[in-house]
């Protein structure tokens, strides 16, 4: 291989980082338990595969809208400057050439909610994502940082800062990476994780607590044996069922350990800690219980307010940034916050015929292709200011104008 083809094989192992597989899984202690951090519990609890695939996938369907570039900004590397429509396909279609954006997107969120960090690589023509545990941030003597090294399988490949966009979560005492939302819960966590293994124990050794046969009649030594065999072969005591007492002659004796599985009342106390996992995460736990409830939709209103559009908007000042383009989420298309573009779209009417915006305005503003009628670039005004103003709704001239009182 001559240098021509080295370099030509260099530039495309950074153009296109190389994956790798994680492990995800967990790793085997000595007395065989699944240890778990952040990343993991994805894969072992329940609750936090659920609440991060509902958080993940409301982020990823959510479109961005490009504006015009913004006044001033003067990007860093040539690279960066893109034109609006590739851009715009960049966010919105295919943000390189294996993925599409909704697969693109719910691996950055991902990453984000569960390691703190999601970073993204850009070529000059594509984006990919790079896995934020598999990369180390060093921090710059003059600058916040000064390099990445990415270390897939043990080869470090070392990208610049202009090459890298960050999205990092808030941490309290780390400025270049983020923590994840899940570290605040991880005592509930292994809390469930302690109810489940003795759950599973409790099934899996036929667990009988606190039991004593009596009788009526004296048995025979035989017949004692013979019932305590059997009774040893259906609770396994060497598992950790325990071996029954066969009382006889008309002895009676006072269980004193009346605990069963039910009484532990582990459902609610399990329930409970998987609320407090659905609240660090930020999903309301009424979206994950079944059921019809009146609620649903103002919960479904909140989530989108408070954890999945504030997310966004850490992404979108994250790529306005980085390439200098006006961005918004485009709410138009969340069937949830539909009940508020009918109030928006009540309050736009209102502005349009009191003459304040134009409609070809109000129509972008709901994400509507603009007229070419002439009008629709006009400013509607009001023949009877004063009379118009009483319903702004209705605009134009009041009615029976021209009629003489």
């Amino acid at each position: 291989m001559n240098w021509g083809q080295k370099l030509l094989t260099a530039l495309r192992v950074k153009a296109m980082p190389p994956s790798s597989e994680g492990n995800y899984n967990g790793t085997e202690e000595p007395n065989g338990r699944t240890t778990y951090n952040a990343r993991n519990s994805y894969n072992l609890f329940e609750v936090v595969n659920r609440g991060v695939n509902l958080i993940v996938d409301s982020f990823a369907s959510i479109p961005i809208d490009v504006g015009p570039i913004r006044a001033g900004f003067i990007p860093s590397n040539e690279n960066r400057a893109l034109q609006p429509k590739t851009f715009y396909n960049l966010l919105n279609v295919a943000p390189n050439p294996d993925q599409d954006r909704v697969e693109f997107f719910s691996l950055l969120c991902m990453d984000y909610l569960l390691t703190g960090t999601a970073l993204i690589y850009f070529d000059g023509r594509y984006m990919y994502r790079l896995p934020p545990d598999q990369v180390q941030v060093v921090a710059g003597k003059f600058n916040l940082v000064e390099k990445y090294i990415y270390s897939p399988n043990g080869v470090p490949i070392e990208y610049m800062p202009n090459e890298i966009i960050r999205i990092k979560e808030n941490a309290a005492n780390n400025a270049y990476v983020g923590t994840s939302r899940l570290t605040a819960c991880m005592q509930s966590l292994g809390i469930m994780d302690k109810m489940n293994t003795y759950q599973t124990n409790y099934f899996k050794n036929g667990t009988v607590l606190g039991v004593v046969i009596t009788s009526k009649n004296v048995l025979g030594e035989r017949s004692k044996q013979r019932i305590k065999e059997n009774l040893r072969q259906n609770y396994n005591p060497q598992n950790g069922g325990k071996s029954p007492l066969i009382l006889d002659g008309e002895m009676d004796i006072k269980n004193m350990n009346q605990q069963t599985y039910r009484e532990l009342d582990f459902d609610n106390a399990y329930k409970e800690r998987e609320y407090k996992v659905l609240e660090v995460l930020g999903v309301p736990p009424i979206l994950i219980d079944s059921g019809n409830n009146a609620n649903i939709q103002p919960n479904l209103k909140m989530f989108y307010l408070t954890t999945v559009l504030p997310i966004m908007s850490k992404f979108i000042a994250a790529f306005e940034r980085y390439f200098g383009y006006d961005l918004k989420p485009a709410v138009g298309e969340v069937q949830a916050l539909l009940p508020d573009l009918r109030e928006r779209g009540a309050y736009l009417a209102s502005l349009v015929n009191a003459g304040i915006i134009t409609r070809n305005e109000a129509r972008e503003e709901i994400r509507y292709a603009k007229s070419s009628d002439k009008i629709a670039d006009s400013l509607i005004l009001p023949a009877n200011v004063a009379g118009s103003n009483q319903d702004p709704n209705s605009g134009g001239r009041p009615q029976n104008a021209d009629s003489k009182e």
